[in-house]
């Protein structure tokens, strides 16, 4: 995992995980890709771990959408749910293992031909995280959020529900003890 260094290194393709202390119901347990971060606008992101069990087409069944018809929908933060962000993912192979590339500037029409392309996930998201100048660098500060480097199976439609735990695990005995605590300790 990398170290962050705020004044020097952007985090932008990097993945938060919440802490399993965090009780906020927007991030609870959530893994969130940063698509952007530096000093001076703050940082954007997608929750990867909360899908709506929707698919677009359930959203607009009035549009002719091709193949992005049952692309399927995840609640990308709690900014913006009513707007729809389209998002592509490619992993790409790099000599220190692999790194992701993103769009999240897609229109249905761009979307349309990026779903083509091979070896590219497209995701739908509704809504987003968002972070102003300096507030993501005080959270994790305070251990809001642990930072770790993406893989590529973080995509995986069939890891998204055991997604969080399985990452913030790999980060020793106590985030393992953490993430298998019982939900309300006080019932026990």
């Amino acid at each position: 995992m990398r170290e962050f260094q705020p004044e020097t290194e952007s985090l932008a393709g990097a993945l938060l995980l919440a802490h399993p202390s965090l009780r906020d119901s927007n991030f609870e347990k959530t893994v969130v890709f940063l698509s952007m971060h530096d000093g001076e606008n703050g940082a954007f992101g997608v929750v990867l771990n909360r899908p709506s069990g929707r698919r677009l087409n359930e959203l607009m069944p009035d549009q002719d959408l091709g193949l992005l018809s049952m692309v399927p929908v995840y609640l990308g933060g709690p900014v913006a749910t009513d707007q729809l962000l389209l998002a592509a993912f490619r992993w790409e192979e790099t000599p220190a293992g692999g790194s992701w590339s993103w769009r999240h500037d897609l229109t249905f029409e761009t979307a349309s031909e990026v779903v083509q392309e091979e070896g590219t996930i497209l995701r739908v998201f509704a809504g987003y995280s968002g972070w102003s100048q300096g507030q993501l660098e005080k959270e994790i500060q305070h251990n809001t959020w642990v930072v770790h480097a993406p893989d590529e199976e973080m995509l995986e439609p069939d890891l998204v529900a055991l997604l969080w735990k399985g990452l913030v695990g790999t980060h020793g005995p106590v985030f393992q003890f953490l993430t298998g605590a019982p939900e309300a300790l006080g019932n026990n």
